[in-house]
């Protein structure tokens, strides 16, 4: 190139590589910067992660050294994850491609929640809390049930409609909580252990209607999941819709996948304990006509092998032993016949104990107002017109006044 001014303005390749690495290297706003994207080429090579941070536009290469040592940080960088990461810009001076050398990374948004849903769950897991073994079955016929969840919005009337719907005398015990929010954890633990502590409840629902991964994370929480796993009382846990799952799911003796499925877990329908009595009554009838066929036949075999004998043995003899055996097989009938019987009548007191009908025969009724269950001189005024469920029909009545 002609001319020695020209000559002092011309660089090599790597003394401009050199040069722009010095002054990116000495810029103070470049150390310890932070830069927020989402992942992408994520590849480890030799201990060292190498990964792109991309946004819509634009993108950029990332170095992690020492991954051995910052596995906190490797965990969360994931094809598709938005992190933020902070370090030095450097630039790698044979080919002149610049890059982000990381000291620490950090989630985004859900991605943070994920990752602490995975420590929660992981350190639980180990204690064995949501092991199956340990799980207990549900009473089948529950009188009491204790619910952990908000007083107002469609969850605890959908509940209280199931239970009138499918057996009103089981009585329903709320503990108001909150399901979201900072104080939702603490107020779920104490209904929980409220509930344990001064009720018979013999099954709990805990749950809450649907809502976003952040609404829900109140069930999630360690002390929460830890609390449904110390439960005296067996826990039903519904939270959230189907497509929802919380470790208060994984921690629960049974899953719904809505609340009302838990209502409809948890109380027995009148029409199923009436079936069952009949077949109760069924099966006892059944197991008492053959015993007493088998016995009839043992009887007429013994009759018919005594009379074969009878030419050669003394006809008092012959008497006494008949009647021994007919004394003996009836002894033997009627046992089994009483032991039977009573077993029958144990099954059908228990399950009529649980039918509302025997509540109607002993002078009780059931009063709703607008199909809403009246338990309360305050669910009613002066001029409301109720429904009194009797034993043998329906009252219509009207509400003069109230005495409180």
């Amino acid at each position: 190139m002609p001319g020695s001014f020209m000559d002092e303005l011309v660089l090599s390749v790597h003394e401009l590589n050199y040069y722009v690495a010095d002054k990116l290297s000495s810029d103070p706003f470049l150390e310890e910067i932070w830069v927020r994207g989402e992942v992408t080429d994520v590849n480890l090579k030799h201990n060292t992660l190498y990964f792109v941070l991309k946004d819509d536009t634009a993108s950029v290469s990332c170095m992690l050294f020492d991954c051995d040592e910052a596995v906190e940080y490797t965990d969360s960088i994931i094809e598709g994850q938005t992190i933020l990461v902070r370090g030095d810009i450097s630039l790698y001076w044979k080919n002149g491609n610049y890059r982000i050398i990381v000291k620490e990374v950090q989630l985004v948004g859900l991605g943070e929640l994920y990752a602490r849903f995975q420590r929660i769950r992981e350190k639980l897991a180990k204690l064995g809390v949501f092991d199956e073994e340990r799980k207990r079955e549900i009473p089948r016929y529950p009188k009491k049930i204790g619910i952990v969840t908000s007083p107002s919005g469609a969850v605890i009337q959908d509940i209280r409609n199931i239970a009138l719907r499918r057996n009103p005398y089981v009585k329903l015990v709320l503990y108001p909580v909150k399901v979201q929010g900072a104080d939702a954890p603490g107020e779920i633990v104490r209904g929980i252990t409220y509930l344990n502590e001064h009720t018979d409840a013999d099954v709990l629902i805990v749950g809450r209607g649907g809502g976003s991964a952040e609404d829900l994370f109140a069930f999630n929480e360690e002390e929460v999941v830890l609390s449904v796993y110390r439960s005296r009382i067996p826990v039903i846990s519904a939270v959230g819709h189907e497509t929802d799952f919380s470790l208060c799911d994984m921690a629960a003796d049974l899953r719904a996948p809505t609340p009302s499925a838990a209502a409809e877990l948890a109380i027995p329908a009148r029409e199923d304990i009436m079936a069952k009595l009949s077949v109760y009554r069924e099966t006892i009838e059944q197991k008492l006509t053959q015993i007493l066929f088998a016995k009839k036949t043992q009887l007429l075999q013994g009759r018919q092998a005594l009379q074969k004998d009878l030419l050669s043995m003394r006809a008092e003899n012959a008497r006494a032993f008949i009647t021994h055996s007919i004394t003996r097989i009836k002894n033997d009938v009627q046992h089994l016949y009483h032991t039977r019987k009573m077993q029958y009548n144990t099954y059908r007191s228990a399950i009529e104990n649980l039918s509302p009908m025997s509540a109607f025969d002993r002078g009780y009724s059931v009063t709703t107002y607008q199909d809403n269950e009246v338990k309360s001189v305050k669910d009613v005024s002066a001029g409301d017109v109720v429904k009194i469920m009797l034993k043998d029909g329906t009252l219509i009545a009207g509400i003069t006044g109230k005495e409180e």
